[in-house]
């Protein structure tokens, strides 16, 4: 059975303004995505399933998955705000509804077998697909519905300052016990921090362990999933600025009894929070090309 991936890609980048992965950071252009999807398929991903906005449809096929069309095979799925009924939201909501929202747009797309799930901005390397994909071949033989591949917090500090990161508390057993959202993580003197709700910076581990938004799922998780979701409309819909996210969703799962094991990775994340990261960018993935990780054209022919 064909397993996939999901790819968030529905949302736009504030800070960094526009689509960013639509920025090439590759030798012929190449985005952060491209690497996502050229690793994803080495790692033994067949299928694509993209969650995208409506309003960037056509920019994004043509500029975009239209490189993947001979390599992989790609769906489509759309999130817009009008998602939800007129009379349950807020008039002023602009915003998508969340990561959460965006996975379950794709239902209708995965009713078979696990899947994985990263977000289309992420650097993630290859060895994290390696492990999302092996732990969905083992998710498919167990009664579990989910997992983490989870990464080290000084693995994924950017450069250019803070950063939203999903800081996983675990048990000794390396199971997910339950995500924090923290806004605002960045090096102070050094070290990682941010600033709690009483505006006063707080310590975190270096080698705490990070959600970057790279789960695997069955097909199971969709039931609670829909009634999480329409349980924050009924509570959150008139708020324009609220999203119902997947650190939440899981918080909830674990919370009802789900066991949902961390994977952990050594690998180092890349991104672009901001326009100075991609000066970063740039320097890593031709060093990466030097090392003969990547060529220094993908998906040509030759090298798939």
């Amino acid at each position: 059975m064909i397993t996939p991936l999901v790819i968030l890609a529905a949302t736009m980048g504030n800070r960094y303004g526009g689509l960013k992965y639509l920025d090439g950071i590759g030798p012929h252009g190449e985005t952060i995505l491209d690497y996502s999807v050229y690793d994803a398929i080495k790692a033994g991903f067949r299928r694509i399933v993209f969650v995208i906005n409506p309003s960037f449809e056509t920019a994004f096929k043509e500029n975009i998955s239209s490189k993947y069309a001979s390599v992989v095979d790609v769906d489509y799925v759309y999130q817009d705000v009008t998602d939800v009924a007129q009379e349950l939201r807020s008039p002023k909501r602009t915003l998508l509804w969340g990561s959460a929202h965006a996975l379950l747009r794709g239902r209708e797309q995965l009713d078979g077998a696990p899947f994985g799930v990263i977000n289309a901005v992420n650097f993630y390397q290859r060895e994290s697909f390696e492990l999302l994909y092996q732990g969905l071949q083992r998710l498919a033989s167990t009664s579990d519905d989910a997992f983490l591949v989870g990464y080290k917090l000084v693995n994924v500090m950017p450069e250019s300052g803070g950063a939203n990161r999903g800081i996983c508390q675990l048990d000794s057993d390396g199971r997910l016990l339950r995500v924090d959202e923290l806004s605002g993580v960045e090096r102070v003197g050094g070290h990682p921090m941010y600033k709690d709700a009483g505006n006063c910076w707080v310590n975190l581990d270096e080698d705490a362990c990070v959600s970057m938004n790279m789960w695997g799922f069955t097909p199971r998780v969709f039931a609670p999933l829909a009634a999480g979701f329409d349980r924050f409309i009924r509570e959150h819909g008139h708020d324009a600025k609220r999203a119902y996210i997947l650190p939440d969703f899981v918080n909830e799962l674990i919370a009802g009894g789900a066991c949902v094991k961390n994977v952990p990775t050594e690998a180092q994340w890349m991104g672009l929070v901001s326009p100075d990261d991609k000066i970063q960018a740039l320097l890593r993935i031709n060093e990466l090309i030097r090392k003969g990780v990547y060529p220094s054209r993908l998906f040509a022919e030759s090298n798939m």
